[in-house]
C-alpha cells in the first residue's frame, strides 16, 4: 500500500525494492531445502505445512484488511498513514489498486515477509522433528504467499490479468475477481481475506466478521 512509502525517503524506496527482489531468491532457497527435508521422508509434514500456511496467510490478510477497514481512521498513529488510509481509499476507488506500481504494491508485503523467510532459513538446517518440519514449512508458506498478496489482490481487480494469473485464478490458487466483487459491495462486510480466498466462504458463512466487530466494540 503506498501510503507506507510517503512516510520515509526515497532510502525506504530502495529497500523496498530490494524486499521485492530477494523474495523469489530467498523463497527459492528455503523450498530448495524443504524439498531436501521430502526427500528424506517428511513429505506427510511438508504437504501439512503448506496447506496449514496457505490457508493462514489467507485468514491473516482477512484480519488485517477486515481490522484496517473497520477500526482507527488515517490520522491513527503508525498505522493509519502505513495501512488504515490505503485500504480506506480503496473503497472510495477500487481501481485506484491499478495504478500503483511494482514497488507500492508489493514493497512492504515483501520486507515482512522476507524477515520470516530468513527465521526459517536459519532455522531449517536445526529442524530434526516432524513437528519442527511442519511449522517451518508453515512460516515459509505464509511469508512466500504473503510476499505477493497485494499482487494476488491488484490481479482481482484488472480487467485483463496476466495469463498467468488468471490461469492461477481459475484453479483456485488466487484470489478470483468473482469471489472478491462481494467485498465491494456494500456494506462491505464480507471477503476479506485476499490471498488465495479460500478462507472467505468459510469465514463468511460463520459470520465471524461481524461477531469479531460485535465483540471488541462491547470491550471498548
Amino acid at each position: 500500500m503506498h501510503g507506507f512509502l510517503h512516510m520515509f525517503s526515497n532510502a525506504s524506496r530502495v529497500v523496498l525494492a530490494s524486499s521485492v527482489v530477494a523474495i523469489p531468491i530467498l523463497t527459492t532457497y528455503v523450498f530448495v531445502q524443504i524439498c531436501a527435508l521430502v526427500a528424506g521422508g517428511r513429505w506427510l509434514s511438508v504437504a501439512i505445512g503448506v496447506l496449514v500456511g496457505a490457508m493462514a496467510i489467507d485468514f491473516l490478510t482477512g484480519i488485517v484488511h477486515w481490522a484496517c477497514d473497520r477500526f482507527g481512521d488515517p490520522t491513527t498513529p503508525v498505522l493509519g498513514r502505513s495501512l488504515i488510509s490505503s485500504f480506506r481509499d480503496h473503497h472510495v476507488n477500487p481501481a485506484g489498486i491499478l495504478d500503483h506500481d511494482w514497488i507500492e504494491t508489493n514493497g512492504q508485503a515483501s520486507f515482512f515477509s522476507l524477515i520470516a523467510l530468513f527465521v526459517v532459513a536459519a532455522s531449517i538446517p536445526s529442524v530434526s522433528s516432524w513437528v519442527g518440519t511442519t511449522a517451518a514449512t508453515t512460516l515459509a508458506t505464509m511469508a512466500a504467499l504473503g510476499a505477493w498478496a497485494n499482487q494476488i489482490h491488484k490481479w482481482a481487480h484488472m480487467t485483463e490479468a496476466p495469463r498467468c494469473a488468471r490461469a492461477l485464478q481459475n484453479i483456485g490458487l488466487a484470489l478470483h475477481p468473482d469471489d472478491h466483487a462481494c467485498h465491494h459491495r456494500s456494506p462491505h462486510d464480507r471477503g476479506y481475506c485476499i490471498s488465495t480466498g479460500w478462507m472467505n466462504p468459510v469465514l463468511d458463512r460463520l459470520g465471524l466478521w461481524s461477531w469479531l466487530e460485535r465483540s471488541l466494540r462491547r470491550m471498548t
